[in-house]
């Protein structure tokens, strides 16, 4: 029979909450994988297209902590000998583990939890108990359902581009982007990072269902900490994710790191704190052959992929544009700038059929309308040759102390 218990103090409670809240934007189920020396909690959304994991250090975060599972028990006979997996509803354990509250008479003052395996019955059970001021005690009883983890794995040594920012310049970024934008493209040039967020396009016959508005925001690159990242590369990825990253990552006071190498392949955020490490891959998309220097290829969009804007030089614009059809978005107008950011364009109306004046350097982010080809449905036996981020669901990763578990691969 599996046996774990662990302490928290009020702070620690408090940090719970916090990595409950942020994964549950990605999911509603999370994934419990308890080790001798580490607590993880992780989740991977239902399109498989982002996996969020907080990784808790039993000597650190915990008041204590102890893991025992003998070579005889349920979990063992199923997987590792050495970790034991379950998962249960978020919100099913954010009624449990609450926030900070006002009354301090009754606040929690430490939380036990007791894991309780049971061979001979069918429901096995996560008790909790809350000891609150004034001697109150909350008991809770939740029922868990064992799981088999997917992890994403990703090799940190392959990636060649990589910065590092404080989540509060992200935060005043995505503080002018659109509430219905759906998408980010994040690229680099003229010693600046941009941020674009926009919407693609739907079409049912002459209507249009989704208005493609874009927004871009530009941020020097003195603001980072730490910047190496290849001009004009750019990569799409989804902006609801990317606000939930940002948004905890300001709340934990962390400097966020981001890892990648090119378009299709995955994006890792990742900052640590306090005896917690935390880590979030997201496919993106754009063209994958972006990272390949070629003055004379003419900037392309994938037709199964979401659009964001390429690069292009002025002459190739020039010459291009009596083969073009009129471009249907406005040219993009500055707006004025906020501390840490400066704003590089604002929304557009697909209505107006004026050109960009030639100081912009990007090209479209949506596709015309009159190529209905570039909507078709995915053909597999095509993309046969595209990269595509897998799901490791053994994790036999040796874990190392220094660093999150390398799940997430960035084969090349």
């Amino acid at each position: 029979m599996v046996a774990l218990s662990f302490s928290l103090a009020p702070e620690a409670l408090y940090q719970l909450h916090d990595a409950l809240t942020c994964l549950a934007k990605f999911y509603e189920t999370v994934a419990i994988e308890a080790e001798f020396d580490l607590l993880r909690l992780s989740v991977l959304n239902s399109t498989k297209t982002a996996y969020a994991a907080f990784v808790f250090e039993s000597d650190t975060f915990f008041e204590s902590y102890s893991f025992d599972m003998p070579r005889g028990s349920r979990a063992s006979r199923t997987g590792r000998p050495d970790r034991f997996c379950c998962q249960l509803y978020i919100k099913a354990l954010l009624s449990v583990f609450k926030g900070r509250t006002r009354d301090k008479d009754t606040a929690v003052e430490r939380c036990e939890v007791e894991l309780h395996e049971h061979p001979d019955q069918t429901e096995c059970r996560l008790a909790i108990k809350m000891f609150c001021g004034l001697g109150v005690i909350k008991s809770y009883k939740l029922t868990y359902e064992p799981t088999t983890v997917n992890h994403a794995v990703f090799d940190r040594t392959k990636t060649t581009n990589q910065w590092s920012i404080e989540p509060r310049f992200l935060r005043e970024i995505t503080d002018h982007f659109s509430p219905s934008a759906e998408q980010l493209d994040i690229y680099s040039e003229n010693g600046k990072a941009v941020f674009t967020s926009f919407t693609t396009k739907i079409t049912d016959g002459k209507e249009i269902l989704k208005k493609p508005v874009h927004t871009s925001v530009a941020i020097d690159k003195k603001d980072f900490e730490y910047f190496l990242a290849e001009d004009n590369l750019h990569i799409a990825i989804t902006l609801k994710d990317f606000k939930a990253v940002i948004a905890h990552a300001e709340s934990a006071h962390s400097t966020i790191t981001a890892r990648y190498t090119r378009p299709t392949r995955p994006l890792q955020l990742a900052y640590d704190f306090g005896g917690v490490k935390t880590e979030f891959t997201l496919m993106t998309t754009g063209d994958p052959d972006s990272d390949i220097p070629d003055s004379s290829r003419a900037p392309e969009l994938s037709a199964r992929q979401t659009p964001a804007p390429a690069g292009v030089s002025r002459a190739n614009v020039t010459s291009n544009t009596s083969h073009m059809p009129p471009p249907r978005a406005r040219s993009i107008r500055p707006l004025t700038g906020t501390p840490g950011a400066s704003v590089r364009g604002t929304d557009t109306n697909t209505q107006s059929q004026r050109p960009p004046p030639a100081s912009i350097q990007f090209d479209s982010l949506f596709v015309p309308a009159d190529d209905d080809r570039q909507w078709d449905v995915p053909n597999d036996e095509e993309e046969e040759a595209e990269d595509r981020l897998g799901w490791d669901a053994t994790g036999d990763q040796v874990w190392q102390r220094t660093d999150l578990p390398r799940r997430i691969t960035d084969q090349s």
